[in-house]
């Protein structure tokens, strides 16, 4: 499908066991005010996210999830 990095709310000693990292340790911001560490990304290209840095957007339907 061409994807070349994938973003993750989750839990931080699942999703590390797939390749996944706090997404501030690549200049990736939640949109949310969580813990760093819930929030992570993978690269499924190698370094499909150097020049990539900011908040993630989400979709305006996720604004009213509590």
């Amino acid at each position: 499908m061409g994807f070349e990095h994938v973003v993750v709310f989750g839990h931080p000693t699942f999703y590390p066991k797939f390749g996944f990292i706090p997404s501030i340790e690549k200049g990736i911001e939640s949109p949310f005010p969580v813990p760093n560490e819930v929030f992570m990304v993978c690269e499924l290209k190698n370094g499909s996210l150097k020049d990539i840095k900011g908040k993630v957007g989400y979709p305006p339907a996720f604004e009213s999830v509590d």
